[in-house]
Order: structure tokens, then C-alpha cells, then sequence
């Protein structure tokens, strides 16, 4: 079963674009800049015991880096649709579980 991650630019509009890597431990998938309203996606098959994939995402001075699916975060997935979709605001990082993203939206970090 695949799984399927977004990371998106929903940052105020007039400010610096959203800069972003994500790995996994053998996967490296890149240098990215999204600017506002652009996402990223990646999908993979899914070992729910060894994948583990993080992004760093930099906002001017600001940057944050955590794990985009693990353990935890697959209790989130839903059945027949497995998506996680991570979206940068002003005010943090956020999750949901589709994508497009569905309200509400849970606060996950802050910057």
C-alpha cells in the first residue's frame, strides 16, 4: 500500500518562499522552494516497521525539522486513503489527513 505526503506553502502572502528537504534513511528526495499555495509530494510503499521519513522546512530565520510519518503518525491514516498532507503557516506547522487539506486542522509545531 502506498502512502502519499504533501508539504505545503500556505504562508502569508509577500514573504520569503518555503524551503524544503526530505529524506528517509536510504531515500534522499531533494532541495525544494515552494512558493505560496505550491506543495510537494512524494509517496512510497509503506513498511510500517523500518519507513520513517523527515523534512526540514526553512521560512527566512525560521526553520524546523521533524519526522512527516512514523509510528505515531500512522494512527492518522485513513483506510483506502493514505495521505498526509503538512502545511507551513505563519503561526507553525501543520497536519491533516487528506489532501487537499480538510478543516480543522491540527497544530502540530511551532516555528
Amino acid at each position: 500500500t502506498k502512502t502519499h505526503i504533501y508539504v505545503i506553502n500556505n504562508l502569508p502572502p509577500n514573504t520569503a518562499p518555503l524551503d524544503i528537504h526530505c529524506a528517509s534513511k536510504d531515500d534522499d528526495l531533494g532541495n525544494h522552494t515552494l512558493t505560496l499555495n505550491q506543495y510537494f509530494n512524494f509517496q512510497f510503499c509503506d513498511n510500517p516497521f523500518a519507513t520513517m521519513f523527515f523534512c526540514h522546512l526553512w521560512w527566512g530565520n525560521k526553520d524546523k525539522a521533524f519526522e512527516v510519518i512514523n509510528a505515531e503518525l500512522r494512527k492518522r491514516l485513513k483506510t483506502g486513503n493514505r495521505q498526509l498532507a503538512w502545511i507551513a503557516k505563519g503561526d507553525g506547522i501543520y497536519v491533516s489527513n487528506s489532501f487537499p487539506p480538510a478543516d480543522p486542522l491540527e497544530k502540530m509545531y511551532d516555528w
